[in-house]
């Protein structure tokens, strides 16, 4: 068992392969609790596209110990705060509960997470309510085309796949495959257990090595992931819920762990993360052509990708992408001024200090950087990295990326006639 003490958190590696995080905070009287598995949709077959999100639905169907009835029960003693979310790289069961109640939630989580009952009938169930998910999605055009663009630039890759799966697996899924599935990813995706608030750390330990079985296999099947390679062009469809144009643009950026991350951050930043930025003032303030436009970074383990949207009305969505287009040749030939590097790194600094408010948030961060880096960092060494980013790398990052580009446009369908 090895135990390291860093700054701001305490680490532990249980000799069961689990890792234990938790950090104290004085004066509090609750606890922000997570669960993190690597393994997301990303980690899947093909034929089990979708899994990773039944399974995280099934989990709160009930245990070997109690139905889903009992289980809810069960929540709501403690708050009602239990909760969980599957995304591509990881799925995180996750709440904030009384320090008094601390015990009862790990306890709980715990045998959610390796006690399922999968009954067939709850099965059967949740599969129609996962079927509601996927249409409730597809309704939303902005979520439908970005998740259309995410296809186009990575094809066949898993990074592709829809995180709610595909209808046919979600349909053919038995009890057999998804406990198999289970098993696999149990035995094999890392495990973390994340407490930030009132804690005492050794108990986080002693109740993870006693909930979780040994002889897992940490990472063999996250170790062996390809990184996608990014496809570039241009394609428009035509959809029938349609009332505006929808223009996604595309282009590769760097996985967390590059040196390069913080200087990506800031560049979205810059280019369309907030009010002061590039394409909100030319494209909403100065044009009037979107209520709605932004830019959006999404670092994961071996890649990233950068996006652009804007929704804005079929007649102006020429000039819309030639002023997104515009705005992209600005900061390429000339970077960011020194005032737009000012006030985006003052925003960041005060974004990062403010997250530290929130324990929540402080427990994802946690998470995220073990999960991703293997390691924890400071929030004071991560503000000393991002002050140490200057326009030039800003500039660069942005030309590395955006030089090539993958461009959506999703148009109203117009009928014959």
């Amino acid at each position: 068992m090895a135990v390291i003490k860093t700054v701001e958190a305490s680490v532990t590696t249980l000799d069961n392969g689990v890792v234990v995080l938790s950090e104290r905070l004085p004066g509090r009287q609750s606890v922000a609790l997570s669960l993190t598995l690597g393994n997301g949709s990303r980690d899947q077959q093909d034929d089990e596209n979708g899994f990773a999100h039944l399974l995280e639905h099934m989990l709160f169907k009930g245990s070997t110990e109690r139905d889903g009835d009992a289980l809810n029960a069960a929540m709501e003693s403690l708050g009602g705060t239990i909760n969980a979310f599957t995304d591509r790289e990881s799925t995180v069961f996750h709440g904030t509960v009384l320090a008094e109640d601390a015990r009862d939630a790990f306890a709980l989580l715990s045998e959610m997470l390796t006690r399922p009952r999968f009954a067939h009938e709850d099965l059967r169930l949740e599969k129609q309510v996962v079927a509601q998910e996927a249409a409730m999605a597809a309704e939303d055009l902005e979520d439908w085309v970005q998740e259309r663009a995410l296809l186009e630039i990575w094809g066949e890759h898993p990074l592709a796949w829809p995180v709610l799966g595909k209808a046919q697996c979600i349909r053919t899924a038995s009890r057999k495959r998804l406990q198999a599935y289970h098993e696999r990813v149990l035995a094999e995706a890392p495990l973390i257990v994340t407490a930030v608030g009132d804690v005492v750390h050794e108990r986080y330990c002693e109740w993870a090595q006693q909930a979780f079985p040994g002889g897992r296999r940490p990472a063999s099947v996250m170790n062996s992931r390809v990184p996608p390679r990014f496809q570039s062009g241009r394609k428009s469809i035509r959809r029938t819920e349609a009332r505006q144009a929808h223009l996604v643009w595309m282009a590769p950026a760097c996985a967390v762990e590059s040196p390069d991350y913080l200087a990506h951050v800031l560049a979205n930043a810059i280019l369309g993360g907030g009010t002061a930025s590039y394409l909100f003032r030319e494209l909403r303030e100065r044009r009037g052509l979107a209520y709605q436009v932004f830019s959006h970074l999404d670092a994961l383990r071996d890649c990233g990708e950068w996006s652009l949207y804007i929704a804005t009305p079929e007649d102006k969505a020429h000039e819309a992408g030639k002023a997104m287009a515009e705005v992209l040749a600005k900061l390429l030939s000339e970077g960011p001024s020194p005032a737009d590097m000012d006030w985006a790194k003052r925003s960041l600094r005060i974004q990062l200090l403010l997250a530290q408010e929130d324990a929540e948030l402080r427990m994802s961060r946690l998470a995220r950087q073990w999960l991703y880096l293997g390691r924890l960092q400071s929030a004071e060494t991560s503000l000393q990295q991002l002050e140490a980013v200057d326009a030039a790398m800003v500039r660069r990052v942005l030309r590395a990326a955006w030089e090539q580009r993958f461009e959506l446009h999703c148009l109203p369908f117009r009928r014959p006639g």
